[in-house]
């Protein structure tokens, strides 16, 4: 028999009353979720300013984010701004290539 790891055998309750381990939660998703551990801005539509959070993981239909006053969201914008540097352009100036200064770690 496999031991889960204390991280992998916390428990959910879902909908039926059963419980699930975070791993099987995991499981269901429908894109795969990468750890990137980085700054992003929150900006809700009634709101001038924007909020600082945090992008713990993220994939193409979600991402998991830490932000004081979490629980008065609803529907906003999500943006990750990234310092970047041209490492190509093509000939017309139209299309350039860049790099990300400070690299995240992409942990699947």
């Amino acid at each position: 028999m496999m031991r889960l790891q204390k991280t992998e055998a916390t428990f959910l309750e879902n909908d039926m009353g059963r419980f699930q381990t975070v791993q099987a939660a995991r499981e269901r998703r429908k894109a795969r979720r990468y750890n990137v551990q980085v700054q992003g801005l929150i900006k809700i539509d009634e709101e001038p300013a924007e909020r600082i959070c945090v992008i713990h993981d993220i994939s193409q239909t979600g991402a998991l984010i830490a932000v004081e006053d979490g629980e008065i969201l609803e529907d906003f914008t999500l943006t990750v701004s990234r310092r970047c540097r041209v490492v190509r352009r093509d000939k017309d100036g139209t299309r350039v290539g860049v790099e990300f200064l400070v690299p995240w770690s992409v942990t699947p």
